[in-house]
């Protein structure tokens, strides 16, 4: 890998989510339960939302691409016989933490988790194919590995989750490994200019900061204290 993408990789693990105080409640047990459900209830639209619209850039990717991505979505909304859907596991994961699956699915999207689907599709409307993709997989998907993986382990072990009810955070673990590794080949392939790749960094920023503020404004709401938010700084 290029000394660029490595760079870039440095910069964005250095505020990784995992570093937030949400996740860090979590792996302690000292979460809400109602903040638990606030999380996973954002973690639908993100799916249902986010991920419906990274769709608009299929027509736009790479013949060798489209293949891969369309898999990588269908996957996501519509599950597969051994896996439901992502939306469905982030229901099922905010149901186990007490609520019933109409409260959580009736919660609002927040104006940060709103910033996803925007973001995406503004970047699709422009035909900027490489950058929806970057916000998504190398902004979000590259660090929410660690994140799923250890709070997998926490909502059973604190908050006595079966494997079934945790498997949203589970899936997220191979899934996003993959999905992030085919981001990082798209940019590292098709950002062959200066002024590409600083695109690309830019757009994997706001993915980083999108994700970050989203846990921010989940956390200041449930736990009603304060939590430190990002900027995109280019």
């Amino acid at each position: 890998m290029e000394t660029f993408w490595v760079d870039l990789k440095a910069e964005l693990s250095r505020r990784s989510v995992t570093e937030h105080p949400l996740y860090v409640d979590l792996m302690a047990g000292t979460l809400r339960r109602a903040t638990l459900a606030e999380l996973c209830a954002q973690f639908k639209y993100t799916v249902t939302d986010g991920i419906s619209y990274l769709a608009l850039i299929v027509p736009q990717a790479p013949r060798e691409l489209k293949k891969e991505l369309a898999e990588n979505l269908y996957g996501e909304l519509t599950g597969t016989p051994q896996v439901p859907s992502h939306w469905e596991l982030a229901l099922r994961a905010g149901m186990a933490a007490g609520f019933a699956r109409e409260d959580v699915d009736a919660r609002p999207m927040r104006p940060e988790t709103k910033v996803y689907p925007d973001t995406v599709s503004a970047y699709a409307m422009r035909g900027a194919w490489l950058e929806a993709l970057s916000f998504v997989a190398i902004g979000i998907e590259d660090m929410f590995t660690t994140f799923c993986d250890g709070a997998a382990r926490a909502v059973q072990k604190h908050y006595g989750y079966s494997e079934a009810e945790a498997l949203y955070f589970s899936a997220h673990v191979g899934a996003d490994e993959d999905h992030s590794q085919l981001g990082w080949e798209m940019a590292a392939h098709h950002a062959t200019t200066d002024e590409k790749r600083r695109s690309v960094r830019r757009a994997a920023l706001e993915g980083r900061t999108m994700w970050w503020n989203m846990h921010s404004a989940v956390y200041e709401a449930g736990e009603r204290k304060a939590a430190p938010w990002q900027r995109v700084e280019l």
